[in-house]
């Protein structure tokens, strides 16, 4: 059986690579830090893996929202069921 991880050794572990679809990795690491920083309001050397957690979450959530407003946005503008109702429904 192998040794138990350190704190820092778990730390090197967390990746965002994983969701590398959401955007660019450099883009989510920013925000990740900046989740951790100004909403969790924790720093690297206190940060718990729970606080990582927390950090992710807020972070995949913002892309998800900003995703879910411009569906919103561009439902509002193009009415898209008016459009499909419209084309087969006789004039």
């Amino acid at each position: 059986m192998s040794k138990p991880l350190t704190d820092q050794e778990k730390r090197k572990q967390i990746s965002v690579r994983g969701i590398a679809g959401l955007g660019d990795v450099a883009e989510i690491k920013k925000e990740f830090n900046r989740h951790l920083h100004f909403t969790l309001v924790k720093d690297r050397n206190v940060a718990t893996p729970r606080d990582y957690y927390f950090a992710l979450a807020h972070t995949v959530r913002d892309h998800l929202v900003g995703r879910w407003i411009r569906t919103q946005q561009y439902y509002y503008e193009k009415d898209p069921k008016h459009f499909l109702l419209s084309a087969y429904i006789p004039s």
